[in-house]
């Protein structure tokens, strides 16, 4: 599975890969965001004085469970929000056209792949095909091997 385009990123766009970094850091922004008074509760029981006087200052164990149930709010909040989202996207291309499955001639063919008519001749007569890529997933070169 070496050809899936996210182990590719040269074939992505700017637009994937931005939306990618993005989605990076702010999921690791929450994950930090969610773990830091988990963090400062262990150093606290861990007898670091910095944040036993942080807990002391919070208002101690009480505002940590008020903060907990919180944080799993929000984490019901961004599920349900989640969902809802998906549930749109299948509606919305539920009743949506599937791909024209008008034919495609030769000419049209030989234009999306960037190869020459007698190669795409010389690939149906043939029993076996070795096709060779570039690292842009360009066609550089066709074996044929066992022509009929």
């Amino acid at each position: 599975m070496k050809d899936i385009i996210i182990n590719q990123p040269h074939l992505q766009s700017v637009q994937q890969k931005c939306g990618s970094v993005f989605l990076s850091a702010i999921s690791w922004l929450l994950w930090l965001y969610f773990l830091l008074p988990l963090f400062t509760l262990g150093g606290w029981l861990l007898g670091v004085k910095n944040l036993s006087d942080e807990i002391r200052w919070f208002g101690g164990y009480k505002t940590l469970l008020e903060l907990l149930w919180l944080y799993g709010e929000i984490i019901a909040l961004i599920a349900a929000l989640w969902t809802l989202w998906t549930l749109c996207l299948f509606l919305l291309h539920t009743g949506a056209e599937p791909a024209s499955n008008a034919p495609v001639d030769d000419r049209q063919l030989c234009a999306a792949f960037r190869v020459e008519s007698a190669s795409l001749s010389n690939a149906r007569a043939s029993r076996k095909i070795t096709v060779h890529f570039d690292d842009h997933a360009i066609i550089t070169a066709m074996d044929y091997d066992g022509e009929e």
